[in-house]
Order: C-alpha cells, then sequence, then structure tokens
C-alpha cells in the first residue's frame, strides 16, 4: 500500500497568480507529476488547498486532479481553506475530511482541524465523539491517521484516543511547510510526520533529510503485507 501526501498548495482562483512570490498552479501541477511517476494507491492532499478560499480555487484544484489522478484521492482542509465550498466543488469526486476509507488493506482515518477565523486548529466534541465510535470498531486495523494543523486546540483529546491503539501506525499533517519527524515519549514506535508544502517552504527546524530544504516536497509512505510503515521525504525542483 502505497500512499503519497500532498500539502499547502495555496491555489487560488486565477491562473497566474503568484503566492509567496511563486506560481501556484504551476507548482501544483508539477507536484501532481510526482503521481504519475511514483503511481501511489491514494493521494491524501492536506491544507491549505485554496489561499484565497474561493470557487474558482476549488475549480482549479478539483479540475487538474480529474485530469492527472486516476487513484483515490482524500481532502484535508487547512486554516486558509472554507470546508462548505471546498465539500460543493470537490465532495462528489474526492474524499473530503472526516472520512474513513480502506485501500487495498489499510485504513485511512482522514480528519477536519478548520477552525474559522483562527491559524490554530480544533476538532471539536462531535468529530472527536464519531472518531471514538470508529476507533472501538478498527483498533486492530493498520492505519495512519491524517490531519492539518500547526498547534490542536484538542490535542489532548485526540492523544488520548490514540494512544492506545495498536494498529496505528502514523500520524500525517501539513500547515507547517516543512520537513519534521518526531514522535509521542509513550508511542515511540508511531511517527508524527509533518510534510514540506508543494509551494514554498517555512525556515526549517530540522534538517531536511534530502538536504534540499527550500525546495518543494511531499512524503511518501508505504505499509507492507505485514502492516511495517516506511516512509521518505520527497523533493523536486521549482520551475
Amino acid at each position: 500500500m502505497r500512499i503519497l501526501q500532498l500539502t499547502d498548495p495555496h491555489l487560488v482562483a486565477a491562473d497566474a497568480a503568484l503566492v509567496r512570490d511563486r506560481p501556484a498552479l504551476p507548482l501544483w501541477h508539477r507536484a501532481l507529476d510526482q503521481v504519475e511517476l511514483l503511481q501511489p494507491d491514494c493521494l491524501v492532499v492536506t491544507g491549505d488547498l485554496c489561499q484565497d478560499e474561493s470557487w474558482g480555487g476549488y475549480v482549479r484544484l478539483r479540475d487538474a486532479l480529474q485530469r492527472r489522478v486516476t487513484c483515490p484521492v482524500a481532502l484535508v482542509p487547512g486554516n486558509h481553506d472554507h470546508p462548505l465550498l471546498l465539500d460543493a466543488v470537490l465532495g462528489r469526486f474526492c474524499i473530503t475530511a472526516p472520512a474513513e476509507f480502506v485501500v487495498r488493506g489499510v485504513r485511512l482515518l482522514v480528519l477536519n482541524s478548520h477552525w474559522s477565523g483562527h491559524s490554530a486548529g480544533r476538532l471539536g466534541a462531535s468529530q472527536l465523539q464519531w472518531l471514538s465510535e470508529r476507533l472501538e470498531l478498527i483498533a486492530g486495523d493498520p492505519m495512519p491517521l491524517v490531519l492539518d494543523t500547526m498547534n490542536l486546540f484538542d490535542h489532548g483529546a485526540l492523544r488520548r484516543l490514540l494512544l492506545p491503539l495498536e494498529g496505528l501506525r502514523a500520524v500525517l499533517f501539513g500547515h507547517i511547510h516543512q520537513h519534521w519527524e518526531g514522535c509521542w515519549p509513550d508511542r515511540v514506535d508511531v511517527p508524527l510526520l509533518g510534510t514540506p508544502s508543494t509551494l514554498k517552504s517555512f525556515q526549517n527546524v530540522q534538517p531536511c533529510p534530502l538536504d534540499r530544504a527550500d525546495d518543494p516536497g511531499g512524503r511518501l509512505l508505504e505499509i507492507d503485507p505485514s502492516g511495517r510503515l516506511s516512509h521518505r521525504v520527497l523533493r523536486w525542483s521549482t520551475l
């Protein structure tokens, strides 16, 4: 099972617009080259998906995915997103968070940590309750969990739900625009993985394993039939 994570494309309605002094849409297409190259079983795209939170921005995202991606796609909104517009434009074609789905025997859980008006994230009581009920049924299955946030308001509640899960393989997130890897002290077997933006990196706090901290990037995860996880950072050149 091969999962490709791309994150923080920051698309806008205008095709030729610069975002953070870079051409967002052409760089997004450069990121989608990795889909064709690596042939993942699933693509997960974490926010910020649409910088200007516009209908046109989500149309750009939808059109690119429909033209170039044939595997299942899961979308996770970030703080620069409008979840209702995201669902309206892409909900028929992609899996949108919160959701649970299975690809080649691996169960993925994608959570919506969007918190309107805040750069931090929040899951909220109803989503945590949904997650708790799902985990009671699937606790033994191999699973990565995906969300998008820099700081999670209800991190403690999420952590309490996840720590006992034998099947948890990784927690993935975007938003930080850089490579990052850590773990909880009481679950050192579960990596917490931040992923570089497809647009532009922030100043890195950990050395890039490829020594290319300023380049756009993503992350590839593979789970073998025994449930063992391997992962690596990807980088590619700007235009």
